[in-house]
């Protein structure tokens, strides 16, 4: 169970005469990955033990993710030249000590407005990181593999977010949510040492784009756009609740409950994401559009799966149900990259994916959790009902990703 994908920047290059010295990016730049997102998303498996402690209704335990990753969206658009002028090291060394300070802030939090405002700065201190770090990866591979260590960086990415979902509902009920935020911070200051010697350039050459404005309100990248923002929206909203539907709800105890989720995350979630790139490079070769026609039937045939399985009443349909919504719902974070990447011609630059991500995060993560909790709290219905929203925003999403291929398939491609 991951967030939505990290799309890379434009390919960068050392400047000329740039010093390389220190730990090599990648080994170092994943392990930090991993924990950026167990530090993220380990609140997630905490909300009933923070809600208890603070007295908090469903919507209100939703803003924590909101605050978390509407900061995240602004932090991740201005942090890239910040970056470009004093130098990646240095803005990927301040992020990850922001946000691990920030998560030992959470722990001695006092009150809902105090452990509101330490997300929010975790969000600004990954917001920080995040582009750094793919810009870094992206300046130290050679082009042919580029994307072999984009790929390895992610796994990151998908182990950590599994892991800090898992480790807030196991050991919330040992150590209290305040301690198990000291156990997720405490690693991320290490490794804020250690990435004040990563090997990186002190400055990078980036080429000029050209405007892309003119793209930007083209019919078929609006499409593709509210297309990720709807499936972005319906996997935020199951990451946040999940583990309120599936031990609180469905009365799966802690142990089990939490050996599920791990399941689904490490091998549905990673699976689709294999599955999802395999198949949309195989349209892709048949016919222009493949990528984006491999995201919409996988939505469209997903969010039917998943609405069954907040339905089905056994604990073995549902957990059939669920992972294999899951596996076809993650099947988007394989080919999400390649369609925005072939939506226009390489001298656009990164302002498209900027742009995308941008969206992606203030539309459709940060209100995701919130929404679906305000929901449940003005119908009095269960979590389980009131995710329904995100299995509509999946069927959305698949017909919008219809439309983008068959858009596709009648324009020239630009790769």
């Amino acid at each position: 169970m991951s967030s939505a994908p990290m799309i890379p920047p434009l390919p960068l290059r050392p400047a000329p005469g740039a010093k390389r010295h220190g730990i090599p990016p990648l080994p170092l730049l994943t392990v930090i990955n991993f924990f950026n997102y167990v530090d993220r998303q380990v609140v997630y498996g905490m909300t009933p033990y923070i809600g208890e402690a603070f007295h908090l209704s469903n919507s209100k335990l939703g803003l924590l993710a909101w605050a978390n990753l509407f900061v995240f969206a602004v932090a991740s658009l201005v942090s890239g030249p910040i970056a470009d002028r004093v130098g990646p090291r240095k803005v990927i060394f301040t992020g990850i000590l922001v946000w691990s300070i920030a998560t030992i802030g959470s722990a001695l939090s006092t009150s809902f407005p105090m452990l509101l405002f330490f997300r929010a700065l975790v969000g600004v201190g990954e917001g920080a990181y995040g582009p750094s770090a793919n810009t870094l990866l992206c300046a130290d591979a050679p082009p042919e593999k580029r994307g072999r260590a984009l790929g390895i960086y992610n796994v990151g990415m998908a182990l950590g977010g599994t892991s800090g979902l898992v480790l807030g509902a196991m050991l919330a009920p040992h150590f209290g949510w305040r301690g198990v935020f000291w156990i997720a911070g405490g690693p991320s200051i290490l490794l804020a040492l250690c990435a004040a010697f990563v090997s990186a350039p002190e400055r990078l050459e980036r080429p000029k784009a050209a405007r892309a404005r003119s793209f930007l309100l083209s019919p078929t990248y609006l499409l593709a756009l509210a297309g990720g923002i709807l499936a972005t929206f319906g996997a935020s909203s199951l990451i946040f609740w999940i583990r309120t539907l599936v031990i609180e709800e469905r009365h799966f105890s802690v142990a089990a409950g939490s050996g599920f989720m791990a399941v689904v995350g490490l091998v549905a979630g990673v699976g689709g994401v294999v599955v999802g790139g395999y198949a949309g490079d195989a349209f892709n070769r048949r016919r222009n559009g493949g990528h984006a026609l491999t995201i919409g039937l996988s939505m469209l045939i997903g969010a039917p799966v998943g609405a069954l399985a907040l339905i089905v009443s056994g604990h073995a349909a549902f957990m059939v149900m669920t992972f294999s919504a899951a596996f076809l719902f993650s099947v988007y974070n394989g080919p999400s990259a390649a369609v925005v990447d072939e939506l226009g011609p390489p001298q656009y630059g990164a302002t498209p994916p900027a742009v995308f991500m941008f969206g992606l995060h203030v539309l459709g993560n940060a209100p995701a959790p919130s929404t679906v909790g305000a929901i449940s709290d003005r119908l009095h219905t269960s979590i389980a009902t009131s995710l329904q929203a995100a299995n509509v925003a999946f069927a959305l999403s698949g017909v919008l990703f219809l439309m983008v291929a068959s858009r596709q398939r009648k324009a020239p491609s630009f790769h």
